[in-house]
């Protein structure tokens, strides 16, 4: 049966590819085409020929041609046996891979001092591949609501954004977040932001579970999608309530401490480090979260950031980060680099939050990916980066595209749409320079990112961008 959410989504979806449609090539040309500064080429139609195709399935990878027309994936095909007419711009793939768009499920369009990044985010989301996102949680809604239009009507580069009301948290919470302080108000705000078209409410770390509860049956009813960066509740409850969703996998699960008094934000990281990815906790919660079909949304990029054994920020981030921030990133990696590790911050730790991930999918669990903003994490390079990690985790490069795209798309309910490489699909593609499979760093090679046909390139819509993520 479809969820509620998702037959929204795809309504939402449905419309916003109809006013997306690409200007006809001629037009392209008219200096007035606000997108125009940023394609690789003109046109949605397109041949690409001869690229290693990961189709967004289980299937393995195989040289292929792919024909795309109006916007949409017509043919996928042996090599040399598409025929194509005039007008067809023919794209060389050779020697690359092309993967589904990326369809980030925690892609903020904000980071810590800066509310609302906008045209910014978008652009460097899309210059890495990040076709759709989810903003799980946003500190501007009205700003998102805006910008999401904009991109479905054409007149800003950036990818489908499916918009995500305030944060909702508790008394004790942070103080821009929601705090409704009765099921009254709960509800309220679930009708006030599902009315003005948003498509997921988050809960945050102090919500009160009673409230939470009532949030999620509202937003329900409303077909909108419910998750949660949770700590008071924990994810034993949120399932139990039928939450959707929950953010960064295992860290922030409060359920392995023991007497934890209910609807308390108690510390929990100690309680988790300490144990082992085959103990009966993690086999409890796992089972748990799997029988009621609840989403993980892997994080790893950003929690890969509070590891001093990690790598930090890398000088294209830096060379993009606003000065004050880029500045606070160097201090911050020097800084860590001298701290005594704690049992929360271990090697042993990183390695159980990498294999919590891949246990829960071993056990049919549905994994989704974003990478956060904040700290050096930025927009797109985060999407990057997480296909690194997961690949680190054990994944396969096929599970870890399934994971980035097919399954976000799933859980927005768009995947007849976006999130694999077939004919009738959109064509959400990213043309990698290189083989992904033999080198994961490689996906940070993007040289083309076609949006519903559309051919961007990544270079273009970085231009500019140098020193301006995060200013307020």
């Amino acid at each position: 049966m479809i969820s509620p959410f998702a037959r929204v989504s795809a309504l939402v979806f449905a419309a916003l590819c109809g006013l997306a449609v690409a200007l006809p090539a001629a037009s392209r040309q008219i200096s007035d085409d606000p997108l125009a500064v940023f394609l690789a080429a003109p046109g949605d139609d397109f041949l690409i020929t001869g690229a290693t195709v990961f189709s967004g399935d289980e299937a393995a990878p195989s040289v292929q041609d792919v024909l795309i027309r109006d916007g949409r994936i017509v043919e996928v095909a042996d090599v040399g046996t598409v025929i194509v007419g005039e007008g067809v711009k023919r794209v060389e793939g050779s020697g690359k891979s092309l993967i589904p768009g990326f369809v980030g499920m925690h892609n903020h369009l904000h980071m810590p001092g800066a509310p609302f990044m906008g045209d910014v985010a978008a652009r460097l989301y899309l210059a890495a591949g990040v076709t759709t996102i989810q903003t799980a949680g946003s500190a501007d809604p009205i700003g998102e609501l805006r910008l999401a239009r904009q991109v479905e009507r054409g007149t800003a580069p950036g990818p489908r954004i499916m918009a995500s009301a305030p944060y909702v948290t508790g008394p004790d919470g942070n103080p821009p977040m929601d705090k409704p302080a009765s099921a009254d108000a709960a509800r309220r705000f679930v009708d006030e932001w599902a009315d003005r078209g948003v498509n997921t409410i988050k809960l945050y770390r102090h919500t009160d579970p009673d409230i939470a509860a009532t949030i999620i049956e509202q937003a329900h009813r409303r077909g909108l999608r419910v998750t949660g960066h949770l700590c008071s509740v924990t994810y034993a409850e949120a399932a139990e309530m039928g939450i959707d969703g929950l953010e960064h996998g295992l860290h922030p699960a409060s359920d392995m401490v023991e007497d934890k008094p209910r609807g308390a934000c108690v510390p929990s990281l100690d309680a988790k480090a300490a144990l082992d990815v085959d103990s009966p906790q993690i086999d409890a919660l796992i089972e748990t979260l799997v029988s009621h079909d609840v989403e993980l949304t892997s994080t790893l990029a950003i929690l890969e950031s509070r590891f001093p054994h990690r790598p930090q920020a890398d000088d294209r981030t830096l060379t993009l980060l606003a000065p004050h921030l880029a500045e606070a990133s160097r201090a911050r990696a020097e800084a860590m680099a001298e701290i005594e590790t704690s049992l929360s911050t271990s090697p042993a730790y990183w390695t159980l939050l990498l294999a919590f991930e891949r246990r829960f999918v071993e056990a049919g669990g549905r994994l989704l990916a974003g990478p956060d903003t904040g700290r050096h994490v930025l927009p797109g390079f985060g999407d990057q980066r997480n296909f690194e990690l997961l690949r680190e985790a054990g994944f396969s490069t096929s599970q870890t595209i399934i994971i980035m795209s097919r399954n976000g798309a799933h859980a927005l309910g768009l995947d007849k749409e976006t999130g694999r490489i077939a004919p009738g699909y959109l064509a959400d593609l990213i043309l990698v320079d290189g083989d992904i499979d033999a080198d994961p760093s490689a996906i940070r090679e993007v040289e083309i990112v076609f949006r519903a046909g559309q051919a961007f390139d990544p270079q273009r819509l970085m231009k500019g961008l140098e020193g301006q993520v995060g200013l307020p």
